[in-house]
């Protein structure tokens, strides 16, 4: 599913780890958030925030380095 949200069994199926350290994962976004005034559920993050949080933005990323990279490699 692709919703807004993300269950802590969906984090789990993603990261290949326990349900216990998804769940982990999931209330250590939501207390982030929770700071930041957002509401939150329990079980379920935002999306955005946990790919952002664990695969960093792609709008940071130098993509003209990695293809630069990938040249020099062939």
């Amino acid at each position: 599913m692709n919703g807004r949200l993300i269950t802590a069994k969906e984090v789990a199926e993603d990261l290949e780890c326990s349900m216990q350290h998804a769940y982990k994962i999931v209330r250590m976004l939501n207390d982030e958030l929770s700071e930041m005034g957002c509401i939150t559920m329990r079980g379920k993050t935002n999306r955005s925030y946990y790919e952002e949080r664990l695969f960093g933005r792609i709008d940071e990323i130098d993509l003209s380095e990695l293809e630069t990279r990938a040249g020099h490699e062939r």
